[in-house]
């Protein structure tokens, strides 16, 4: 796996689908349950972020 190509497709990633979709072809190989938890962790983040974004502009 080439983890630089991989980092510039991550980082050209508009939406969270797109990093579920990128996830799950990375991790073909990979049980049903790691997948789940990697589309957790990537749908966290994202609301994590969304949240601390609202809060950030609502404080200002």
């Amino acid at each position: 796996m080439n983890l630089e190509k991989l980092k510039e497709r991550i980082d050209s990633t508009d939406v969270v689908e797109e990093l579920i979709i990128l996830s799950e072809k990375v991790f073909t190989k990979s049980n049903d349950e790691i997948k789940k938890v990697i589309e957790m962790f990537i749908t966290k983040s994202y609301l994590m972020g969304k949240k601390n974004l609202t809060k950030v502009v609502i404080e200002e």
